[in-house]
């Protein structure tokens, strides 16, 4: 399968070649008698993250993610999140990769919730600062049905801001922003 002359290994033409193999591999590993809706899986959740390394940027929290479940995997997708800090204007959103699973097909008290990719800042002197997010949790089903699961998860989440100059002078971020979450959520 060659490329046509006004295709030559750009990236637009690779990416599409990339995606139309990808949807492919999907759609053939697919059952068939298994509809879309079945695979589908989107949720929300809301806590607060304690700042632990003293910076005061403690949060409150509001995230919503979806994307592909089976049996082993209660979701694997993508999420975002508003993060609003408590003792000062600073904003944060993360925009991430979300993997959660609890490693078994039968029904499990205990899951792992993975959460890892980017985080924009928008700070209290007016900048705006771009670093890496990550969150790792362990979670507790607390009902769940054929429909929803409601859940709570208690992790680390590290944001990976740097220091920025406030309006009482520089505000010193050396090794990002360390914090203890707690979120209560829902899955469909």
């Amino acid at each position: 399968m060659g490329l046509a002359p006004s295709e030559k290994a750009t990236g637009m033409s690779i990416v599409r070649r990339i995606t139309s193999v990808v949807t492919g591999i999907l759609a053939l590993s697919l059952p068939v008698s298994v509809s879309a809706s079945d695979h589908f899986a989107w949720g929300a959740d809301i806590g607060t993250s304690i700042d632990v390394s003293g910076h005061d940027m403690s949060t409150l929290n509001l995230d919503a993610f979806f994307g592909y479940k089976n049996s082993v995997i209660d979701i694997l997708g993508a999420g975002a999140g508003i993060n609003m800090m408590v003792g000062n204007s600073c904003r944060a959103f993360p925009l991430y990769a979300i993997v959660r699973t609890s490693f078994r097909s039968a029904p499990s008290l205990c899951f792992m919730d993975l959460r890892g990719g980017c985080v924009i800042d928008n700070l209290s002197d007016g900048t705006t600062q771009t670093g890496f997010y990550m969150s790792p949790a362990v979670g507790f089903n607390l009902a769940v049905s054929k429909k929803f699961k409601s859940y709570i998860t208690v992790g680390y989440t590290y944001n990976g801001m740097k220091s920025y100059g406030g309006e009482y002078g520089v505000n010193e971020i050396r090794h990002g922003v360390h914090m203890v979450t707690a979120r209560f959520g829902v899955t469909f």
